[in-house]
This record gives C-alpha cells, sequence and structure tokens, in this order.
C-alpha cells in the first residue's frame, strides 16, 4: 500500500487531486483541515500500485522506521494482540515516514466518525465511569453548538452527585444553554420535547460502574427511551486491558462512538486504542484540558499516529525522562 497527501482549497478540489494522482481505486484514509487553517488536506492510499505510475513525494522521502513505531507502541502499553496487528500492519505499509505507516495501520484496525452535528434530529447521551469528564464534555459540545450560532439544550441525569446540579448549572449559565434536569430514564423523551427542534440537546447522565448489571441496564433504558446518539467518554491513561472490558460493557448499554478525556493528565494512551477496538467504537474527538472554552478535537488516523510517536521515547531505570510534547501540538 502507498499513501499520499493532498491539499486543496476544499474537500472536491483535494478529492479531485487525489483521482488525478492516484486514479478511481484510490483509498481515503482521512481528511482534516489543513495545518495552516485554510483548505482541506486528504490522505489516500493505493493497493500494490506500480512504483513506475505513481509519484508520492516530491521531496525526498522521510524514513519509516518500523522499530520506532513497536517502541512508540509498546511505551504506550498496547495490549499484546493489538500490538501485533498494528506492527504488521505498519509493516505492509509502503509509506512515506513512520507517522503515515502508523496513520495507516490504525486505520486498518479502528473507526473514525465526526462529531455530531450542531443541529441534530436525535440527542447525544454521554455515558462513562465515574469522574471520566462527562459534564465538562456536555459543555464542549455546547459550546461547540454554539459556535455554529445554534441552541443548546442539557438534560442532565446527574442529580444524586454532590455538586453534579451545581456544575451542570454553572456551564448552563456560561454557555447560556437551557438546563433541564430528569430523575428517570422513563422522564426523558418528555425533556427532550420540550428542548424544542431548533436545539442541540445533549444527556449528561451519572457516572456508571461497567460492571454492574443494573447500572448498564438503567443506561441502555435511557439510550433507547431518548433514541439518543449514545456515546462513551472514557478517560486515557487506564490500564488497557481494564479500559477494554469497559468499552464492550458500554457498548452492551448503548454506545456505538467514544470520546477520550484527559489527555492532557496522562501520558500513555494504548487504552484507548484497546477501548477502541475492544468496543468496537468509533472514536470521535479527544480532550485535553477541562476547561470548557478548550475544544475538543476531532481524531482521525493521521491525529492518532502523531500522538504515539513522540520525539523521543525511552523506558528503563536508566533512561532519561521522555521529552514528550504535548499531543495536541504534535
Amino acid at each position: 500500500m502507498r499513501l499520499k497527501s493532498f491539499t486543496g482549497n476544499s474537500l472536491p478540489e483535494a478529492m479531485q487531486q487525489v483521482r488525478d494522482a492516484m486514479g478511481v481505486d484510490a483509498i481515503i484514509l482521512s481528511s482534516q483541515a489543513a495545518e495552516d487553517g485554510t483548505g482541506v488536506r486528504v490522505t489516500a492510499a493505493l493497493e500494490d500500485s506500480p512504483l513506475d505510475d505513481l509519484h508520492f513525494n516530491d521531496e525526498p522521502a522521510s524514513y519509516c522506521d518500523l522499530d520506532s513505531i513497536a517502541e512508540a507502541l509498546s511505551f504506550h502499553r498496547t495490549q499484546a494482540g493489538l500490538f501485533d496487528r498494528l506492527v504488521g500492519a505498519a509493516a505492509a505499509m509502503n509509506a512515506p515516514d513512520s507517522v503515515m505507516a502508523l496513520a495507516g495501520a490504525i486505520d486498518s484496525a479502528l473507526t473514525f466518525a465526526a462529531l455530531p452535528p450542531p443541529l441534530s434530529s436525535r440527542p447525544t447521551m454521554l455515558i462513562g465511569p465515574p469522574g471520566a469528564g462527562k459534564s465538562a464534555t456536555a459543555a464542549k459540545l455546547c459550546a461547540r453548538a454554539r459556535l455554529a450560532g445554534c441552541h443548546p439544550a442539557i438534560v442532565t441525569m446527574d442529580t444524586a452527585k454532590s455538586g453534579g446540579l451545581a456544575q451542570a448549572a454553572a456551564f448552563s449559565k456560561a454557555l447560556d444553554a437551557e438546563l433541564l434536569q430528569v430523575e428517570h430514564p422513563s422522564a426523558l423523551p418528555d425533556a427532550v420535547l420540550a428542548c424544542g427542534n431548533n436545539r442541540f440537546v445533549v444527556i449528561d447522565t451519572p457516572g456508571a460502574n461497567p460492571f454492574l448489571e443494573s447500572d448498564l441496564a438503567r443506561l441502555a433504558e435511557a439510550s433507547e427511551t431518548a433514541r439518543a446518539e449514545t456515546v462513551l467518554v472514557l478517560p486515557a491513561g487506564g490500564d488497557a486491558a481494564e479500559s477494554a472490558e469497559m468499552a464492550a460493557a458500554f457498548k452492551g448499554a448503548g454506545a456505538r462512538t467514544m470520546i477520550a478525556t484527559r489527555l492532557d493528565t496522562a501520558r500513555r494512551f494504548g487504552s484507548l486504542l484497546s477501548a477502541a477496538a475492544a468496543g468496537p467504537l468509533a472514536l470521535l474527538a479527544a480532550s485535553d484540558s477541562p476547561h470548557i472554552g478548550e475544544p475538543l478535537r476531532p481524531l482521525n488516523p493521521v491525529a492518532l499516529a502523531r500522538i504515539f510517536l513522540p520525539t523521543e521515547i525511552t523506558d528503563g531505570p536508566d533512561s532519561h525522562t521522555e521529552d514528550l510534547e504535548p499531543w495536541s501540538k504534535r
């Protein structure tokens, strides 16, 4: 497989560049805003392409170091089975550098999706373990809707936790968002209906124990009665096996996608790969700040590969402290 990135003023323009250079059989791996903030950058791949037919690099290609990919995945405590799968896929990529090789491998193992649109016919319901950052994530989603010119509404079910309602009230006031309280899943349809058709509605649920049947049943009931797009909110830095089990449990409660939080307080992110693969859950975005003014950052294979490949990684008793940049700057 060979990879190449194209930048255009619009997605159709970038896609036309892909077709012109790589033909109709090219596979789109990711699309995102260009690094300078203008235009769109599209990364595409082509299976089994003759070298003479394609010119993937106008400049000399960077060296793809498979050892650095394996070392990074090991540092991040990636589970053994997923580790082997990613390294094997990266080795099969004829990519210009390590980031693109790992991005192609990640794209083959995980799925990605876009954040919910500011106006949707279905509410977005956030579920997850206690302390995952669901309320802050709800506020960030509402802030995003606000910036898009929409009027957000927060429906909180987190009324029992000490300070939970006060936090929701503070967020809703700061965002000029409507706030509704719901005690039981059966009341969700009326609450969502009361928000009206022209609002972005996010449902904030209490922290749930993923290994407690009653907690999962309550979430499943809430997701079904609200007809919600249910998103797992999971913090980074956890044990990979534990996170995988959590993701599988919350998938059974209705989650189909995932937002990763607390990337600013973690250094190892293998648990996020394990959770997304085990669900399986499509990755939407990541949060690297508890402040609602800091937006959620959309995730795609290239962005995730850059999280995993810092400038230098060592481990062991005689190693130096890892010189890791904040993930959002990679």
